[in-house]
């Protein structure tokens, strides 16, 4: 029985580690000073999270952009933090170009690009 374990385990330890790897190769993370930028390019998930100091965020925008890709999102009305923000981006899958996030808000404004 314990020889029959040991293989079993091994297998399944390297499997896991395979399919991490691929996994963390494609999803993407960055930080500004007040904005923390995930994206999973095969799925266009992306979050958007502020860790800044502020305690309200207004008029908060975001433009995502890259080659064939342009879009923009915004949050009604003013919104208190800890402040997410989270989505699909199309045609994320097909581009290795740079996608970027510009994050505007409180007027101020700062990007985030995944090369």
């Amino acid at each position: 029985m314990k020889l029959f374990k040991l293989p079993l385990i091994l297998c399944t330890i390297l499997l896991l580690a395979i399919l991490s790897a691929c996994d963390a190769d494609d999803r993407l993370h960055g930080k500004s000073d007040n904005w923390d930028v995930s994206l999973q390019r095969s799925t266009g998930s992306y979050s958007i999270t502020y860790i800044g100091d502020e305690k309200r965020i207004k008029d908060f925008v975001f433009d995502l952009t890259g080659n064939n890709i342009e879009q923009q999102g915004k949050a009604l009305e003013e919104q208190g933090v800890p402040f997410s923000m989270s989505g699909t981006a199309t045609e994320t899958e097909k581009t290795k170009d740079p996608i970027t996030f510009k994050m505007s808000w409180n007027n101020q404004s700062e990007i985030v690009t995944f090369e």
